[in-house]
């Protein structure tokens, strides 16, 4: 079955964004998810390219536990996150991915019962890594990856956006981080315990 590229509109001027740019945004195989110019300042974002590459992300991290997580500038661009948390409202489209594509990678590489532990209410990421994360966002990462290990069924967006919207964007950006490195916890744990790392 052949599948056409993704619908994107507005379509930047090559004129203003630089034609190299611009056929990369359009190329349906090419990672770029965002064409950006200073005058005037502008950002075009593909939202599915983004949770795309965030996947892809999640994919290396699988299988090279030393890749960079998924919130990184040449995974996420911080203009391309603003967009989508800021401009979009895509906050639970974001979290949603993160965690279902985590899981299902976890699942489908390690024994059941030790995908399915949850993460302990002891257990502190800022105690591992030095990141300044709240409180708030910290508890409700941790709610969510659980929430989401101890069912079979992916989480839908809708289901979340009422427990996301307290957040401010710069909360919305350390729950998104503190999951990712959540997910990278909990893999190496998995590693450590079946011995393949």
């Amino acid at each position: 079955m052949e599948q056409s590229p993704r619908p994107r509109r507005p379509l930047p001027d090559p004129d203003v964004y630089g034609e190299a740019e611009v056929r990369e945004f359009l190329d349906p195989w090419h990672p770029r998810a965002s064409v950006e110019t200073d005058r005037p300042e502008q950002v075009f974002v593909d939202p599915e390219r983004v949770l795309d590459n965030i996947t892809l992300a999640l994919h290396r991290l699988d299988v090279d536990i030393d890749a960079p997580p998924a919130f990184e500038p040449d995974t996420v661009t911080v203009n391309e996150l603003a967009v989508m948390l800021d401009d979009l409202d895509r906050t639970a489209a974001l979290v949603a991915r993160l965690v279902n594509i985590a899981v299902q990678l976890m699942a489908a590489r390690y024994p059941e019962a030790l995908v399915r532990f949850p993460l302990p209410e002891t257990y502190d990421l800022r105690d591992v890594d030095r990141l300044t994360i709240g409180d708030r966002e910290h508890r409700l990462a941790r709610d969510i990856l659980n929430e989401r290990l101890g069912t079979d069924s992916d989480l839908h967006p809708d289901d979340l956006v009422d427990r996301l919207r307290p957040l401010g964007p710069g909360e919305q950006v350390h729950l998104l981080v503190a999951l990712c490195r959540m997910y990278r916890h909990k893999l190496l744990a998995l590693k450590h315990h079946t011995g393949t790392y």
